[in-house]
């Protein structure tokens, strides 16, 4: 079987969970004899990241005001789409993952006519134009279903963006009910608030985020003593909350560290978050790390800290800690809360106060329960994940 997986960018050296999640589906494929075809904008990685058997590069086109003018910047795209895949062999399926540099326009291309498309949704994308619900003159959630002249705002866009931005976000909906054969989210609120903009939720297969882990990470996940240090880690941008948790610690009085690991996303942002810790000297801000980097850094700490401020999706740093032992302090946002029965996972209720904060800094300093690592298990069980994904995938392309 060939499928054509389908991404905004490829996992490179910046890659978020999305991009991760497709690498790890990629090599969970091909270990199964799958043929995978990797589409997105942008460079590919280096050939020793590799992990899908071809990678087909689109340039990085779409304006910062997409989805304004949607359809020309879509079209030019399933043009390039077209010419790539011509030369080569049909696919048997397409499984999408994220669309916002690419658009869904290609998908009628005459080399994919007929073919049965399969989404895993990791965020809001399809019914929110900025990706998160969140709006952002605010840092307040937004909704699905908030009116298509309230993104507006959001997109920096005239009062003339109304139409496309109202007409891409209903193709979207359409998309995902005529033409997607089976879907993924990520959580069952992501899934709840999708069916508020008219989702078919009869597709979904799984509502819960499943994510390999690199098994190299095995010596780590021995259940040893407490770190020394608290952890933030992931994406540098407002709605993961980095600024309430520096203002919350400079309000704390634990002896440990608080160590920074970001991916670059926001560079104001972080420019501007980098002089908050500067002026702390407790703070220490690490060079960029790489995901196999990634586990000694989490199994040495004592808490990771999760502040996010929009409805996340079972952030990957959070299952990452979880399956070394390391205990996760998070905001209680809705998308999370099916999570709070799961040990070791302690939810912050008032997520946008900084002296909440410090107070789950403070609980995180004392804590000094022994560790229980779960990695065994949960590569287990993406195993059997990659397992459900091949069987849908013959059962699509059956049908």
């Amino acid at each position: 079987m060939r499928i054509l997986l389908t991404t905004h960018r490829f996992a490179g050296d910046n890659a978020g969970g999305t991009e991760i999640l497709a690498n790890d589906v990629a090599r969970a494929l091909k270990a199964r004899g799958l043929h995978v075809s990797w589409l997105a904008a942008g460079d590919p990685p280096p050939s020793h990241q590799r992990t899908a058997d071809e990678y087909l590069s689109l340039p990085a086109v779409f304006t910062d005001e997409y989805p304004v003018r949607w359809r020309v910047q879509e079209a030019e795209q399933a043009r390039r789409v077209e010419q790539l895949l011509a030369t080569r062999s049909p696919v048997d399926l397409v499984h999408v993952l994220h669309f916002s540099r690419t658009g869904l326009k290609f998908l009628d291309a005459p080399s994919l006519h007929g073919v049965p498309v399969v989404a895993t949704l990791t965020d809001y994308t399809a019914v929110c134009p900025d990706h998160q619900l969140v709006v952002r003159s605010t840092g307040t959630q937004c909704t699905a279903t908030a009116a298509s002249r309230d993104c507006l705002g959001c997109l920096e866009a005239p009062w003339e963006a109304v139409g496309d931005v109202a007409g891409w976000r209903a193709r979207n909906v359409a998309w995902l009910n005529e033409r997607v054969r089976a879907l993924w989210t990520q959580t069952p609120y992501q899934a709840t608030e999708l069916a508020k903009a008219g989702v078919d939720l009869g597709k979904v297969v799984r509502d819960r985020a499943c994510y390999g882990l690199p098994s190299a990470w095995a010596p780590l996940a021995t259940g040893g003593p407490v770190g020394q240090y608290l952890l933030f880690l992931g994406r540098c941008s407002p709605e993961k909350g980095l600024h309430l948790l520096l203002d919350g610690f400079r309000a704390s009085d634990t002896e440990l560290p608080l160590l920074i690991a970001t991916v670059p996303d926001d560079t104001a942002y972080e420019e501007r978050m980098q002089s908050l810790a500067a002026a702390d000297p407790r703070v220490r801000w690490l060079p960029r790390v790489s995901r196999t980097e990634v586990g000694p850094v989490l199994a040495d700490a004592r808490a990771l800290l999760v502040p996010s401020q929009w409805w996340e999706n079972h952030p990957l740093v959070a299952h990452e800690a979880r399956a070394l032992g390391v205990p996760v302090w998070s905001s209680a946002v809705p998308s999370m809360r099916h999570l709070a029965d799961e040990p070791g996972l302690h939810l912050v209720q008032d997520y946008r106060d900084p002296a909440a904060w410090t107070r789950a800094l403070d609980a995180a300093s004392r804590h000094q329960a022994p560790r229980v690592p779960s990695l065994g298990h949960r590569i287990e069980e993406f195993e059997l994940f990659a397992d459900e994904i091949v069987s849908v995938y013959r059962k699509v392309v059956a049908a």
